[in-house]
């Protein structure tokens, strides 16, 4: 879709990237006014890695990324790579790029594409909120639901600026490539995990899908590092794999 590839293009391939610290410091609701993403804040970047496990076996890797552009959109990356057991899991390799906004502390989604390892798109969608439109790259168009919209990535800057307590109890619609699904934030419990070699606080927050019982997330919060997710469990059909955090980097531009 031209209106993706124009939009992040940019992004794809770059070695270096900035984020507005500002965005990551505001540890209050979304939906509270004026938490923009200010351009006189100092820019840097941030760089997640995780080890795709299923129980005690590596079967991946995933770096995501989080960059605040220039031309006043902010842009996510996460690149999954996969080995041969989570290929037979059904998983496979993707990158997916999303771009997306702050409109009055919200984060709204403009759109993202899905490629494979050989770059060939696999799904992209564009977020039409004047007309309440998600526009897919298939050709399919659906209505804007009256829940919270987010695309995967937007997802993930959501959770980093939105208290656990402030989650419990809400729901949010996510488009997942050519679908949505609507999740519902369940308990947030205390637990301790390991993060680089050290025993930390966190906070788990379920993520339940409304429609399938058989299919949730469990999203390990850590408070004292911006609310990163620090380990993300997704569970389908009684099998869990598993995001586990091994690096935090600030990467800073050129």
């Amino acid at each position: 879709m031209n209106f993706v590839i124009q939009m992040i293009a940019g992004f794809k391939n770059r070695s270096h990237f900035v984020i507005t610290l500002h965005l990551f410091a505001l540890a209050v609701l979304i939906s509270v006014p004026s938490m923009q993403a200010s351009a006189e804040s100092e820019r840097i970047g941030i760089e997640i890695s995780y080890s795709v496990r299923f129980g005690d076996v590596e079967i991946g890797k995933s770096v995501r990324t989080v960059v605040n552009g220039k031309d006043g959109y902010a842009y996510a990356k996460h690149k999954v790579s996969v080995g041969p057991l989570l290929k037979l899991l059904g998983e496979d390799s993707y990158t997916q790029v999303s771009g997306f906004r702050f409109v009055d502390g919200a984060v709204m989604p403009v759109a993202f594409e899905v490629t494979n390892e050989s770059g060939k798109e696999i799904a992209s969608a564009k977020f039409d909120w004047a007309n309440q439109k998600i526009l897919f790259g298939n050709g399919n168009n659906i209505d804007m639901p009256e829940l919270t919209v987010l695309d995967w990535e937007s997802w993930y800057v959501s959770l980093i600026l939105t208290p656990t307590e402030g989650l419990q109890n809400q729901r949010a619609t996510i488009v997942e490539q050519n679908r949505i699904k609507t999740y519902e934030y369940q308990s947030a419990i205390p637990r301790q995990t390991q993060f680089k070699g050290d025993t930390v606080d966190t906070v788990t927050i379920k993520m339940q899908d409304v429609n399938d019982g058989r299919r949730s997330y469990v999203v390990w919060i850590y408070p004292q590092l911006n609310n990163i997710p620090v380990r993300i469990d997704k569970i389908k059909k009684n099998q869990q794999i598993s995001f586990v955090a091994t690096s935090f980097d600030w990467v800073y531009s050129e």
